[in-house]
């Protein structure tokens, strides 16, 4: 979104991502485009349309740019 990415780890797994490249052979790419603040899983957990769309951008371009 126009700065530099910041890596970090942060929670969560996806178990099936290691089967795909065990089975496939193939390098896996996981992005997340929620935010700290988001509250993922709770009860009053929120994603704004302003990341949704920024994220659908992003993965475009990924895959733009990947092909």
């Amino acid at each position: 979104f126009g700065k530099e990415p910041i890596y970090i780890r942060e929670g969560g797994s996806i178990p099936i991502a290691a089967l795909f490249y065990e089975v496939l052979k193939a390098p896996v790419v996981l992005m997340g485009f929620g935010l700290p603040d988001d509250n993922l899983h709770s009860p009053n957990e929120k994603y704004s349309l302003t990341q949704f769309y920024r994220g659908i951008r992003t993965v475009a371009s990924f895959l733009q740019k990947l092909a």
